[in-house]
């Protein structure tokens, strides 16, 4: 098993997700939510070891959830117009 530094992790998720900016990205967390993301805002607060994720707020659509996440809870970022996987987190 790979071990994955935390800041390793944040640079592909907000890659993938930059990259996909205004495209629909689902993004599915270690919980079992999906997500529809078209653009986010990401950071760190003081102390914090992941970056913390808010979608879809620059610009805000109608009818899209503002959702808020750490880059470690998620599992997969999938293409849902072609249904391949963008990215998947290590095992």
């Amino acid at each position: 098993m790979r071990v994955v530094d935390a800041h390793e992790r944040d640079r592909a998720v907000v890659a993938a997700l930059t990259a996909r900016d205004e495209c629909l990205t689902k993004v599915v967390l270690r919980d079992g939510r999906h997500l529809d993301v078209l653009n986010i805002a990401w950071g760190y607060d003081d102390g914090d070891p992941f970056a913390h994720i808010t979608t879809n707020i620059s610009p805000s659509r109608d009818g899209v959830s503002v959702d808020f996440f750490l880059t470690h809870e998620v599992h997969a970022l999938l293409d849902p117009d072609t249904g391949t996987t963008i990215w998947t987190a290590p095992a």
